[in-house]
């Protein structure tokens, strides 16, 4: 119609020697309908968003919302974004368990990664940062009534401060996710048979006695005293188990033998 498009935008083709007035128009009304529909979808979305899940909502608000990587981006979220509804509410209910001035730490912490989407891994970073508050939701439902985010820059103290009569505790998460390996092999088999393996590998042991190491040394260079020194670790099973009850088994006992008097180890599994 001498019209061509380019960057999202419609401009005239200049090779063309005469656009009539009505394709002028129905070339208008076309675009104020795609953006019409365009801004309404967005729309949807961020109502749908701010009043199912109003702490991701304020992650969003305080992100760089122009970023093409930005996780909610709403290009992509809108209509998808209802058939995540179930991962959406479970880290809600996570985040909306934390008091403000914890939620505003955790907040400020993880916003760099809302726009850092790894080829390979994804949002990885961002998830790594929310998981926190899963050891904030553990220590108060052991019964600490004052829990706390440490801020330190540098990353070698426990992520989380709690008390209760006196009594304190350390808490330091962290998060097991899968091996290059595992994602090599994932995408492989993607769209084929996959052979479940019940049993964990000694690499993914190893791995998780890192993490736990790694977690160890971190509690044990806090310079104030405390009671408990906890190890808490989020993990995620590798590919061809997550369907695997007996592997969850194994998991749990395997992670319960690692603790000892100098640090007690917990673990939560995730999908």
């Amino acid at each position: 119609m001498g019209f061509w498009e380019a960057d999202g935008h419609i401009r005239p083709n200049l090779s063309e020697q005469r656009v009539t007035r009505e394709q002028l128009l129905a070339i208008l009304d076309q675009t104020l309908e795609t953006i019409a529909l365009s801004n309404s979808n967005e729309k949807e979305a961020l109502d749908w968003l701010s009043s199912n899940f109003p702490r991701l909502f304020d992650l969003y608000q305080r992100s760089n919302r122009g970023d093409q990587n930005n996780y909610f981006n709403f290009n992509d979220l809108f209509p998808i974004a209802y058939i995540a509804a179930g991962a959406f509410a479970e880290i809600e209910r996570m985040l909306t368990k934390l008091d403000r001035e914890s939620w505003e730490k955790l907040r400020e912490k993880a916003l760099p990664y809302i726009v850092k989407n790894s080829p390979r891994r994804g949002y990885h970073q961002l998830f790594n940062v929310l998981n926190e508050a899963r050891g904030y939701v553990w220590l108060t439902d052991q019964g600490y009534s004052e829990v706390t985010f440490l801020e330190d820059r540098t990353g070698k103290s426990p992520d989380l401060l709690a008390n209760n009569c006196g009594s304190t505790a350390i808490l330091e998460v962290k998060c097991v996710n899968q091996s290059d390996d595992d994602i090599n092999q994932q995408v492989i088999q993607e769209h084929k048979t996959i052979k479940v393996e019940p049993k964990l590998s000694e690499n993914f042991k190893t791995r998780i006695l890192r993490s736990i190491r790694d977690a160890r040394e971190q509690l044990d260079a806090y310079q104030l005293f405390a009671d408990r020194k906890i190890v808490f670790l989020v993990v995620r099973l590798e590919f061809s188990q997550t369907t695997c009850g007996e592997s969850y088994i194994e998991l749990g006992r395997f992670i319960s033998a690692q603790s000892t008097n100098g640090a007690e180890v917990f673990h939560q599994p995730t999908l």
